[in-house]
């Protein structure tokens, strides 16, 4: 009896626990990377005097994953920028608050761009977490996590 007891709230506990979707870095191809989804909302950031743009993208469906970042950054080899869209493995998150991103610079990694965002939970909660978006010049590196 006590075993099913545990093994009951087990499940509940492991169910009522939000995801953590998996941050993924990608080319700036396809639906998801389209100007017409800019959130006008709250639209873009620049860092390092402007050579360094993030876009938040929406795309409105599904619901549990509309928002991604376009991060646009000056190429190591090219004359022309870089593009990359920061996202999650299910699309996106539910909510993101670019205009409270906070940036660090380290010479050794570049800078990095903490963004509040919200995973989805189940349609009336979400779960406040922080993407963290390091972008290298001197090595045109992307890394999220």
């Amino acid at each position: 009896m006590m075993s099913a007891i545990i093994r009951a709230a087990l499940v509940l506990g492991l169910t009522a626990a939000p995801a953590l979707a998996q941050v993924k870095v990608s080319a700036c191809e396809g639906f998801r990377a389209s100007a017409e989804n800019v959130y006008w909302t709250d639209p873009t950031r620049t860092f390092a005097n402007g050579a360094i743009r993030l876009v938040a993208l929406d795309t409105q469906e599904p619901v549990c994953c509309v928002l991604s970042v376009m991060v646009v950054y000056p190429s190591k080899d090219e004359p022309f920028p870089q593009c990359r869209l920061v996202s999650t493995e299910a699309g996106g998150w539910a909510n993101m608050f670019l205009s409270r991103a906070k940036a660090q610079y380290d010479p050794v990694k570049g800078l990095s761009v903490a963004i509040p965002v919200e995973t989805y939970v189940d349609g009336v909660n979400n779960h406040a977490t922080t993407v963290t978006v390091t972008i290298n010049q001197a090595t045109g590196e992307i890394v999220a996590r």
